[in-house]
């Protein structure tokens, strides 16, 4: 019975012969015997060690690629719609900030431009869509619209409110301005018969 030493061959599961030195573990797959003396870089099939594929790192998963989300639309300046609602946006903002520093007078128009600006741009038909059936995305200048439409609503109310008092009491106002001490300023809400509110507020004011 010949072995794989007699016929010239070595068989890759035999145990290395004894008094070899110790090899790191290789897996035991039998490559073809190479014809020449290979260049030192590159392995038996020919291909260099450079170009061989690297495995990925563990956990690490290759992008895939994706359909890509469209870009949400932003607002325009050179649009007149999208200019609409940035002037509402910026009066309503500016009215509310007038109001919290009492200056009614110049709330008020403020108000009035921000309110006519958002109704304006909610106003402004949509372009037709190609697709009927498609969900439609929101126009960028609608939530600045509506933004516009609450803070100038807001300070409307506000100082609409802050003239119909000083219209209805004026009378009242006018005796609280020209009295000299604090009894005499209390003596003018039961002299006017104005609300305890109405007192009670013109009172914390004066502390």
């Amino acid at each position: 019975m010949s072995s794989g030493e007699d016929s010239g061959e070595r068989n890759p599961f035999a145990p290395p012969p004894p008094g070899a030195p110790d090899q790191p573990w290789r897996p035991r797959t039998p490559q073809p015997p190479a014809s020449g003396p290979q260049p030192s870089g590159q392995r038996p099939d020919g291909q260099p060690e450079e170009d061989r594929p690297q495995p990925p790192p563990w956990g690490h998963r290759p992008e895939q690629p994706g359909p890509q989300q469209p870009a949400p639309p932003k607002l325009d300046p050179a649009d007149p719609a999208h200019r609409t609602a940035r002037n509402a946006l910026l009066s309503g903002f500016a009215a509310l900030l007038a109001v919290l520093f009492g200056l009614y007078w110049l709330a008020f128009p403020l108000s009035l431009l921000a309110v006519w600006y958002a109704v304006t741009v909610l106003r402004t038909p949509a372009e037709p869509a190609a697709d009927p059936f498609s969900p439609r995305p929101v126009r960028p200048q609608v939530p600045a619209a509506l933004s516009a439409l609450l803070t100038g609503g807001l300070a409307l109310v506000v100082s609409l409110g802050v003239f119909g008092i000083q219209f209805a009491y004026r009378d009242y106002l006018d005796c609280r301005d020209s009295a000299v001490t604090q009894e005499s300023a209390h003596s003018c809400a039961q002299e006017y018969d104005v609300p305890a509110w109405l007192s009670n507020l013109y009172d914390v004011a004066d502390e």
